[in-house]
């Protein structure tokens, strides 16, 4: 490929990236968005050259940085690897060499996270993708990352948690290149020195008079503020599922006591019809195996039986807040007009929201305890029942023998 087909392909790549980030990405990619791709693109052309590279060096890094966020345009979290199916189809399209598509791939590649470079180019095109850690705005792309996480990955951090979060993270970064090093060391610093002063900020209180209302404050948000905590969210995802799995393994048991107990039932009741009459002594034991079948059927049933739902919430139990719109039961007689609404009502405020989900983990362990305690009812009949109908046979048929 001589040097006008170079150019060639690369000005195709830049006007087709254009093109397709202009039209899939949305409003909210306010960090990932065209112009970062192109601050990319002139970071890693420039220390490339800086490093010396060739004019090969230079097209495959230009290729890379053009394309390795084209795959938010699909989505947001594994979307490397969709940036590289992107440019391994556009490139082969326009007859672009197999074994430099493999080379543009691995770039793009490179630019995940945990990824370590394992070449030059590789280490170059990492750093110029990090290279606004070390750039004046880095603060201004900053704000726009945490709004695009909050969007597209569900991850509100408040502010403490959120720069001691990103000092470690300029803390513990290192260029790669000394090219990357010389241009970004002195800026990068600086972004360090502020981030950790942002941080010891927001994690202490400023005023020894304000420390109580600091202390109350935190630990509301600790308790009611579940969007803004991550270690709340986390708590609350663990309990409801580990509520879901508890109530699973409840419903199994009761199904395990159902199936045995019919099957006792049904062998015992003809056994006892044609044997009882000439063997008056399995009477009582007969009758007490029966009783703790039937006792044992009564709780495992109840212990599975689905709690009774109205089906219906009124506008007026969503308005204050004591309804949970996200449990069916409160629902499926709603039109879908009205739920709509009644929806809107309960995102729209996240104090109502977040006590949607409490609500939702309370009644949840309120129904598991009620499952389970009438789950031990049903073992405990059983056990003791099963013992009585033995100790019962055993009498009497030592009275009958003797």
């Amino acid at each position: 490929m001589n040097k006008m087909a170079e150019k060639t392909i690369v000005a195709a790549a830049e006007r087709y990236v254009t093109a397709l980030l202009k039209e899939k990405l949305t409003e909210d990619h306010r960090y990932h968005s065209l112009q970062h791709t192109f601050k990319v693109r002139d970071a890693a052309l420039a220390l490339g050259k800086s490093m010396g590279l060739n004019e090969e060096g230079l097209e495959l890094l230009g290729l890379a940085a053009l394309f390795h966020d084209t795959g938010f345009t699909e989505t947001y979290e594994g979307h490397e690897a969709i940036s590289g199916q992107i440019a391994q189809a556009f490139l082969e399209s326009h007859g672009y060499p197999e074994e430099k598509i493999n080379q543009v791939c691995l770039l793009i590649d490179a630019t995940y996270p945990a990824k370590y470079p394992a070449s030059t180019l590789e280490q170059v095109i990492k750093d110029a993708d990090l290279s606004n850690l070390g750039s004046e705005g880095y603060f201004e792309t900053l704000k726009d990352l945490r709004y695009e996480w909050a969007v597209f990955l569900n991850q509100a951090y408040n502010d403490r948690e959120w720069y001691k979060m990103n000092y470690k993270f300029v803390k513990d970064h290192e260029y790669f290149t000394p090219a990357a090093q010389a241009h970004y060391g002195h800026q990068w610093k600086d972004n360090r020195r502020k981030l950790k002063e942002l941080r010891d900020d927001h994690a202490k209180p400023k005023k020894k008079t304000d420390k109580v209302k600091v202390e109350k404050a935190s630990a509301k948000a600790s308790i009611g503020n579940i969007s803004s905590s991550k270690s709340a969210q986390m708590m609350f995802k663990t309990a409801l599922r580990n509520h879901l799995d508890l109530s699973n393994l409840a419903d199994n048991k009761a199904n395990i006591m159902l199936s045995v107990n019919a099957l006792i039932i049904t062998i015992v009741m003809p056994l006892a019809a044609s044997y009882v009459k000439s063997n008056l002594y399995l009477l009582v034991p007969m009758g007490t195996l029966l009783a703790t079948c039937l006792l044992s059927m009564i709780f495992a049933t109840l212990a599975t039986r689905p709690i009774k739902m109205m089906g219906y919430t009124s506008r007026e139990l969503i308005d204050s807040g004591r309804s949970n719109l996200f449990f069916f039961g409160n629902f499926y007689k709603m039109t879908f007009t009205e739920y709509q609404e009644g929806m809107q009502q309960v995102v729209s405020n996240d104090e109502t929201l977040e006590g949607s989900i409490m609500r939702d983990l309370y009644y949840l362990g309120h129904s598991l305890g009620r499952k389970y305690n009438q789950l031990r009812i049903c073992y405990t009949i059983f056990m003791y029942g099963v013992i009585s109908t033995v100790i019962v046979f055993g009498i009497s048929y030592a009275l009958f023998v003797f």
